[in-house]
């Protein structure tokens, strides 16, 4: 179905396309294929007045690239990006980094129904990764970079030095 709906657009099969990861009207239209679908989600959602939220990969770059997600466009009441920062090879500064960007995207304003200027995004933690001390310093990085909360991920790892360490930061 996508395939005809694309051809129908664009007047290609993207199996025809040599390259179809690197074509630029291939990618917009299955980014703008899952917006649409968020879209239609939360129209849903909100008529019953209930607010909608999703995790989501780390930032707006890298969920373009990775996984065709354009979620600074989505009209979520609340976004929780995956800054696991191990699972890319990174420090606990990337966090900050990522928080940025998000927060940046995000202020662009609804537009079509996307995200209201000012959507919160929480910094997804991936407590494995996370020593207490580090635990601490991630949630620190990712407030200062503009996060209005974090969520930690893999809840059963949370220990009693996990919670004491928050209490010094929060």
């Amino acid at each position: 179905m996508c395939r005809e709906q694309f051809a129908a657009l664009d007047g290609r099969d993207p199996l025809e396309i040599p390259d179809p990861p690197s074509d630029e009207a291939w990618r917009r239209f299955r980014w703008d294929s899952v917006t649409g679908a968020v879209r239609d989600l939360a129209a849903g959602v909100h008529s019953h007045g209930k607010p909608i939220t999703a995790a989501v990969f780390p930032t707006p770059t890298i969920a373009r690239t990775l996984v065709r997600q354009a979620w600074d466009e989505w009209p979520l009441d609340r976004v929780f990006p995956m800054l696991y920062h191990s699972f890319y090879l990174e420090d606990i500064p990337w966090i900050g980094d990522g928080v940025r960007e998000g927060v940046a995207a995000l202020a662009g304003g609804s537009v079509d129904g996307g995200p209201r200027a000012g959507t919160p995004l929480n910094a997804g933690l991936y407590l494995p990764a996370l020593d207490p001390a580090q635990l601490a310093e991630a949630v620190t990085t990712a407030r200062d970079a503009g996060a209005a909360g974090v969520s930690t991920f893999e809840m059963h790892g949370l220990t009693d030095e996990h919670l004491a360490a928050l209490g010094e930061v929060l």
